[in-house]
């Protein structure tokens, strides 16, 4: 099994621990990469996937999604398209603009992006797979990275030999997400089929999907032997979930959060949110998503979502997330959250509306 601590190499980027927070849609905005790098065990960010088209027609929404912040690093921009030349000329203005790294978006099964024959449907096409591959790595001189599903369907799992092509083209690093595109979220990651992948190739493969606990991180490295790890929902629950898994794995003391370290997390959030150039209706929606994914799982928390969504006052919803911790405390709940996903399975783990886009 990968010692993560060690680290891995994309292009001249050390990453340490070599621990990513996968990119999720709406979700891994700057703000949210900032609060789980403060977390600690975060060795790469990766923001939310962003349209080749935005970036190339220089539209200014399309960049304040895109580029990370200053003390972000080291941190990956992911794109997506389809047309080899865009995919280019979008690279190479990221570069200009300070990004470390491109990472290429051939994973997302989300159907507005697929029904565009983007994302995961690229896999479909592994020639104009290595168009793409090799326009990006002409375009730019920083490192080139790709995110991947074992294919498009069970007939068609091809990331063995699309991984192949990204290496050849040039790519410093490729993850896997241990499903097809056909299967979207059902069921489990194969993380066994990520091995003939990590072995095959040279450069750091990185194994994600369905890596919600520490046990799932170690299962999930033995199973694929892969270089490392990227992690999507299970931070959205756990903030402090790579920490952990660094931690336990280099045999060190394992940091269990408080009530109040969640409660202050939310805090923070919000706080931050709060400075966002958006409109109150959009920072409120923000919030209440967030919430949604937080709280999950832990006791009487449905209770509290449904109570805070009404409020149309970001006082007033704080002022419930304050009220349900401390109730939690009373109560003596400290590790409700923790049994809740060990112990809740196949139907805790995955329950709809879990964000499930773009891990």
């Amino acid at each position: 099994m990968a010692d993560i601590q060690k680290g891995i190499k994309i292009g001249d980027i050390e990453v340490k621990p070599a621990t990513a927070l996968a990119p999720m849609e709406g979700i891994t905005d700057v703000l949210f990469r900032h609060q789980i790098r403060s977390c600690g065990g975060c060795g790469l960010t990766v923001t939310e996937f962003v349209n080749c088209e935005g970036l190339a027609r220089d539209v200014s929404r399309v960049w304040s999604k895109a580029l990370p912040g200053e003390e972000e690093r080291p941190a990956s921009i992911q794109i997506y398209g389809r047309q080899p030349d865009r995919i280019a000329r979008a690279a190479a203005m990221c570069e200009a603009k300070g990004a470390q790294i491109i990472d290429l978006n051939l994973g997302c099964p989300a159907k507005q992006v697929v029904s565009g024959n983007a994302g995961s449907a690229l896999m479909k096409e592994p020639e104009l797979c290595r168009e793409i591959f090799r326009a990006v790595r002409a375009a730019i001189s920083i490192p080139m990275t790709v995110k991947m599903r074992l294919g498009w369907n069970s007939h068609q799992m091809n990331a063995l030999e699309i991984a192949h092509m990204a290496q050849e083209e040039g790519a410093a690093m490729v993850a896997v997400h241990g499903r097809t595109r056909e299967e979207a979220y059902r069921g489990r990651a194969h993380w066994d089929l990520v091995r003939p992948i990590a072995d095959a190739l040279s450069i750091p493969v990185l194994v994600n999907g369905d890596i919600l606990t520490r046990e799932d991180a170690r299962k999930a490295l033995e199973q694929s032997g892969a270089d490392g790890i990227m992690v999507g929902r299970g931070l959205l629950r756990n903030p402090w979930l790579l920490r952990q898994i660094s931690e336990e794995l280099s045999g060190e003391p394992v940091y269990e959060p408080t009530l109040k370290a969640r409660c202050d997390f939310v805090c923070h959030y919000i706080d931050l949110i709060e400075t966002l150039p958006i409109s109150a209706a959009g920072a409120m929606g923000k919030v209440k998503c967030f919430l949604g994914y937080f709280t999950r799982g832990l006791a009487y928390s449905s209770q509290m979502r449904e109570r805070a969504y009404r409020f149309s006052e970001m006082s007033a919803i704080r002022e419930a997330i304050v009220e349900y911790f401390d109730m939690l405390e009373k109560q003596a709940l400290e590790s409700v959250f923790d049994n809740v996903v060990l112990e809740g399975g196949q139907d805790e783990r995955f329950k709809p509306g879990d964000p499930r886009r773009c891990e």
